[in-house]
């Protein structure tokens, strides 16, 4: 059975008040993508796609904001027989944790062990 497409809807300021954008995700859209914890904080995905001419590259496109609701469904329907076509966590900015972050979106504890 074929992966069905992922939707999801953000708000976006627009005047002097916000706009609903709805996004719909392929499965084909993108091979691979990245997801960036930006200042706000937000997270924002970015699909990653080759592109062939005029000489072999991968092009990144940033999708959209996405929400942390939207996004911990996101990295499930992001996952794989072999893995996950998420290949990039990324943050752009050190106030925060980003591996606390990662922790709380995968529903785990970030520890430290020492030996």
């Amino acid at each position: 059975m074929d992966k069905v497409s992922f939707s999801y809807e953000y708000a976006r300021p627009c005047m002097d008040w916000y706009e609903w954008i709805r996004k719909e995700i392929k499965p084909d859209d993108y091979y691979y993508f990245r997801i960036e914890r930006r200042f706000g904080p937000s997270w924002w995905l970015i699909g990653m796609k080759p592109v062939k001419k005029p000489s072999y590259h991968w092009k990144d496109e940033d999708i959209s904001e996405i929400k942390e609701p939207d996004l911990k469904r996101f990295i499930e329907w992001a996952k794989t027989e072999r893995g996950s076509r998420i290949i990039e966590v990324k943050a752009i900015s050190s106030d925060f944790n980003i591996i606390e972050e990662i922790a709380n979106l995968i529903g785990r504890q970030a520890t430290v062990t020492t030996e």
